[in-house]
């Protein structure tokens, strides 16, 4: 053992490396003691807030901006307060770790009536609810705490979407070892075949197209694609658009950005790049009622739709554009248009 290293300074320095330099909450009995671990860290400053919605909020914004955050509640009241920030980080795809701070092990096998309970004895009501708006969760344990914390963290990272960690008192002071490894997210999955046939497609559509238009969305942005997208316009010059939920994502003061997507509703000059270019290359677009009002008239067959990964009604999608990326510019001097990331009528995938 290394000193006095706990199980919560091994969560700490996961969340250090994951670029969490701030976690957000509200103090609890049952957080107390890790959140001493907090204010004594060296590199993680602790935020308090006024209420627990508040402080998903706050960390929902900051993993926005700084690719991950974090928020610590307490058991049952606190966790159940945030809940409707954790749900909105899900739906849009922003990797905010949900830590609460719960009753110690001991307390829980005996179906202790504690206070923040339901009375019944019964522990997980509340992890089961944030199983539905969370995309790994675990309940910690002294034997379970290190694998468990890198599991979730790396998930939350590679899918872009809230994590769900459950810290009893007596876990968070357990002893552990500092991680000797960085964190193990796992490479996105990719076909070199599936990839090989959606360059050969998209190549045939683009050489067959006068015009090209290209639409992006805020997937380009949490999958950190941006910087792709932006070299795909300017290698092009192809006129493009957002929807009103990717504004930031394409660089709105270059000549070739022609405005907002809203379906119906959009410029004609939008209208005009977005619904009759020959191709559409689509990234990370959502259509949803609050952007178009389904009033948007794209049409499948000529679109190359890039996406996080493949959707269920389409053929298998790709997870990294890079080497089609790179294989299309090599071919820029005998005429090629920009960089192919994806396949008419089917998902590629966007990663980071």
């Amino acid at each position: 053992m290394t000193g006095d290293y706990t199980v919560g300074d091994y969560l700490l320095a996961r969340l250090d490396e994951i670029g969490v330099q701030h976690v957000f909450g509200v103090p609890g009995d049952y957080n107390m003691a890790f959140l001493d671990r907090i204010v004594e860290h060296d590199r993680i400053s602790w935020v308090g807030n006024a209420n627990e919605l508040n402080a998903a909020y706050a960390a929902d914004g900051y993993a926005r901006v700084n690719g991950a955050g974090a928020l610590l509640t307490t058991y049952g009241v606190g966790e159940l307060s945030a809940i409707n920030g954790i749900a909105g980080a899900y739906a849009e795809y922003v990797p905010v770790i949900h830590i609460v701070g719960a009753p110690s092990t001991a307390a829980q096998q005996a179906g202790a009536l504690l206070h923040h309970t339901l009375g019944d004895g019964d522990y997980r009501h509340f992890a089961r609810a944030h199983a539905e708006v969370t995309v790994a969760q675990a309940y910690l344990s002294a034997g379970n705490a290190i694998a468990e914390i890198d599991r979730v963290l790396a998930t939350s990272q590679r899918e872009r979407r809230p994590g769900y960690l459950v810290l009893p008192t007596d876990v968070a002071a357990s002893p552990a070892e500092p991680p000797t490894q960085p964190l193990p997210v796992p490479a996105p999955e990719a076909s070199a075949r599936v990839l090989e046939e959606f360059t050969d497609a998209a190549r045939t559509m683009l050489a067959e197209a006068d015009t090209l238009g290209l639409l992006a969305d805020f997937l380009a942005d949490r999958f950190g694609v941006r910087a792709e997208v932006a070299e795909l316009v300017a290698a092009g010059r192809i006129p493009n658009a957002t929807l009103s939920m990717g504004k930031g994502v394409l660089d709105e003061s270059a000549p070739s950005f022609t405005g907002t997507y809203s379906g119906a509703a959009s410029h004609k000059r939008v209208l005009a790049a977005i619904e009759q270019a020959d191709v559409l290359l689509s990234v990370g677009v959502r259509f949803s009622d609050s952007t178009t009002a389904f009033s948007h008239r794209i049409d499948a067959e000529r679109t190359i739709d890039i996406q996080p990964c493949a959707t269920p009604h389409r053929r298998p999608g790709v997870r990294s554009p890079a080497d089609a990326r790179r294989r299309v510019c090599a071919d820029r001097g005998a005429g090629r248009v920009g960089p192919v990331v994806g396949a008419p009528g089917s998902s590629a995938g966007l990663s980071r």
